[in-house]
């Protein structure tokens, strides 16, 4: 569960999601606000191999939204990042905030026995917006299943206002046994006026 505040605005973020072997689907409800309300789900799939990590994923949401996406991972220790995602381009909330017309290119590398670090760049390949994110995403395990994610990114591009906007997005999550928590600033939330707070947890069973 998660909430989102921007400007005078509060949202609340449910989902739920379910594993089976490499297979993962998900449901999920944005709102309760008529404006932003929105369902969804999705699927996506883990394929695994040696010096590979490939996972295509697919989603819709009520407003007759679909869209698609694939991630991979090329290499061992240091390994190269590439991606893809495409819409229809009907109505959608955007909760991660990388562009949902895009081409995604970085790189990473494993440190010690798990952690990680990685830097990519997300970019709009499609609507002209100019909109690109540039993340840097750092994964330390401490002793046992404690984790913490940081990610950093700076933004640039062009709202539906038309606006050029430039800002800088924060997040780190915090996993511990079955629970995490997380929390984010984002500034020009999806290239809009408002700075966007995020908090949110759960649980795993």
């Amino acid at each position: 569960m998660g909430v989102y505040s921007a400007g005078d605005q509060t949202t609340v973020d449910v989902n739920a999601r379910y594993s089976v072997n490499a297979v993962t689907g998900w449901i999920g409800g944005y709102g309760p606000q008529a404006d932003v309300r929105q369902a969804r789900a999705g699927i996506e799939y883990d394929l695994r191999k040696p010096r590979l990590l490939l996972i295509p994923s697919a989603q819709i949401a009520s407003a007759s939204f679909f869209g698609a996406s694939i991630y991979s991972e090329i290499g061992e220790h240091v390994y190269a990042i590439a991606g893809a995602s495409r819409t229809d381009l009907k109505p959608y909330v955007n909760l991660n905030f990388d562009p949902n017309e895009s081409w995604q290119l970085g790189a990473g590398a494993h440190v010690g026995k798990a952690d990680t670090m990685a830097a990519f760049t997300v970019w709009d390949n499609r609507l002209h917006t100019a909109q690109r994110n540039s993340h840097a995403v750092i994964k330390h395990y401490f002793a046992g299943s404690h984790r913490l994610t940081l990610d950093v990114a700076y933004k640039s591009g062009r709202g539906d206002d038309g606006v050029f906007v430039r800002g800088v997005a924060t997040s780190a999550e915090f996993d511990w046994r079955r629970w995490f928590v997380k929390g984010a600033r984002d500034g020009h939330a999806n290239f809009g006026p408002d700075t966007m707070w995020r908090v949110g947890g759960g649980l795993r069973f």
